[in-house]
């Protein structure tokens, strides 16, 4: 078997979300701090595939998960602890490789704890190609966003970004979806995993690389808010404002639309800056009914919000059409 290496991987894929090389224990590495970051490739005449994914989260938590899927078939998922993986491939294969867990004490900002693939290994006839192009959408998070707790209560393991509402919209509309979303952040809360507030990390990957779109997407989608729940709300509507501009500004003759959180966190003041900056406005009131505990939601409401959100991102995507 042949191996394909970071610096090549970034030519015979298509990499979706936050992605970098890196050097980590040794290793040239293909690197994200982001959970539903995604590895989207053609593969042709190879029996067989291995992903080397690095065991490099925190040691004393749970591992961190990956998944893969075939021909848009079910999701297999795999520990970092169990590297590497293998699966049989058909003939013919539409590959979609997935970062899929971690936990809240793997420092992806100041301790190089973020998901790392090494190689991926093919036969050595086999034709690696990107995809056929998809619309393209950046949506940035939280926890929810990222597909935190859906399965339930256990880091890492019970994680879902394959299958949380995002993941669920982007099959139903058959886009490409880039996900910028930590764990607890907000524009004014600090996420997990040392990240701080969102207008630090949308221009970084980590401390220690900044990071801009390359690509720009047919639409932007913001749904953060609930973590700041704390802060009082003059606080936030401040915050969020200049968050908004920053994310226009970084995003230009991008449309942007702002969700309003699950919870219904500072519904008046998104709605309210979304007219003030004359931008698209997504209320979400009664769209999750089932939860894991009580904020996150499970598998069941992230199908209902799906539901909801499937046709509206699809209008306004026709809407928007560049």
């Amino acid at each position: 078997m042949k191996k394909i290496l970071p610096d090549q991987l970034k030519k015979q894929t298509l990499l979706l979300g936050r992605w970098t090389i890196k050097q980590l224990h040794g290793k040239s590495v293909l690197y994200t701090t982001n959970l539903g970051s995604l590895i989207k490739f053609h593969l042709q005449a190879s029996p067989v595939l291995r992903i080397e994914a690095l065991d490099n989260g925190n040691p004393q938590m749970p591992p961190q998960y990956w998944a893969v899927r075939v021909n848009h078939g079910n999701w297999q998922r795999w520990s970092t602890r169990n590297a590497p993986f293998e699966l049989s491939l058909p003939d013919n294969a539409e590959v979609e490789v997935i970062t899929a867990g971690n936990t809240d004490l793997d420092d992806v900002w100041l301790g190089n704890q973020g998901l790392a693939v090494a190689a991926i290994s093919i036969a050595d006839q086999a034709v690696m190609t990107p995809p056929k192009p998809q619309k393209r959408v950046t949506v940035i998070g939280d926890s929810i966003t990222a597909g935190c707790w859906v399965n339930g209560k256990r880091p890492s393991t019970d994680y879902r970004p394959e299958s949380c509402y995002i993941g669920l919209v982007s099959d139903a509309l058959g886009i490409n979806v880039d996900r910028i979303a930590y764990s607890a952040g907000g524009v004014l809360r600090a996420a997990v995993g040392n990240v701080p507030p969102a207008a630090q990390f949308l221009s970084h990957l980590d401390a220690q690389t900044p990071w801009y779109p390359s690509v720009m997407p047919k639409l932007v989608l913001i749904n953060l808010g609930v973590n700041d729940r704390r802060f009082a709300s003059q606080q936030f509507q401040k915050a969020y404002l200049a968050f908004v501009k920053q994310v226009k500004a970084a995003y230009p003759n991008v449309p942007l639309a702002l969700m309003v959180p699950f919870a219904q966190t500072y519904a008046d003041i998104i709605e309210e800056t979304a007219l003030e900056c004359h931008t698209e406005f997504v209320p979400t009131k009664n769209w999750c009914q089932s939860f894991t505990d009580g904020l996150h939601p499970d598998q069941q409401g992230s199908l209902q919000i799906a539901q909801h959100l499937t046709p509206v991102l699809a209008e306004l995507l026709n809407q928007n059409r560049q």
